[in-house]
């Protein structure tokens, strides 16, 4: 099935909640755990640990966000701390960590153009290839939402993380769906489970989008030991 304009929004923010946020915390760790220790020196650590206390700041503010969307101290807490962080210590790994924050709250908002110019943004300044591979996704998904298809596709042509390869391939088969040709987008939902089902994983989810295409999923070796055990 095609989507229109309103529902693909919907799928976007709903997708950004179940996957984003995980990995959206852990961006700075994973940055600074290839950063080098030479990063960790003089101004760059005071600036590192200052802009630290800020990004533990917003994390509060997105929290009162998530709790209650009108909230507006919170919310404006918390572009004011993203911005300062981006300002202030563009130069720390803590910068894209403000800058995806503030993508998901321009997500929550519906203003897509300001989602894509911090995802952007973030990506500009990754600083690590797997940092910059985990934006491109994201901003993929924005790019669907804004019916920029194409763009989308050529964007997830350079991510080549294997750990990303099944939400790659799925949100691949988002697009080929939402421009209405389902045999790629059945090839690319299948490549998304064979690569869940080597690591034996599952995907709900993803599974209903299978059966939209007249697939069902691989089975799981869980499956299978619990199918014997019974």
């Amino acid at each position: 099935m095609a989507y229109n304009e309103d529902e693909t929004v919907e799928q976007l923010k709903s997708w950004w909640q179940r996957y984003g946020t995980p990995a959206l915390f852990s961006v700075a760790i994973v940055t600074l755990a290839f950063a080098g220790w030479n990063w960790w020196s003089g101004k760059r650590l005071t600036d590192a640990g200052a802009a630290q206390v800020l990004q533990q700041q917003m994390i509060i503010a997105m929290q009162r966000v998530s709790g209650n969307p009108d909230d507006k101290a919170a919310n404006t807490d918390l572009q004011r701390i993203g911005h300062q962080i981006i300002d202030d210590y563009g130069s720390t790994p803590y910068a894209v960590d403000a800058a995806m924050l503030l993508a998901r709250r321009a997500v929550e908002g519906n203003d897509l153009a300001e989602a894509v110019k911090q995802l952007q943004w973030a990506l500009d300044n990754a600083g690590t290839n797997e940092t910059e591979m985990l934006i491109k996704t994201r901003l993929a998904r924005v790019l669907v939402a804004q019916k920029k298809s194409d763009e989308a596709l050529a964007l997830l042509k350079d991510v080549n993380d294997p750990g990303l390869a099944p939400l790659v391939d799925e949100i691949r088969g988002d697009i080929y769906l939402g421009k209405g040709d389902r045999a790629k987008a059945a090839d690319a939902y299948r490549a998304a489970d064979a690569a869940l089902a080597a690591r034996d994983e599952a995907r709900p989810v993803l599974d209903l989008k299978l059966a939209d295409v007249g697939l069902l999923p691989a089975k799981r070796q869980s499956q299978a030991g619990e199918a014997s055990a019974q």
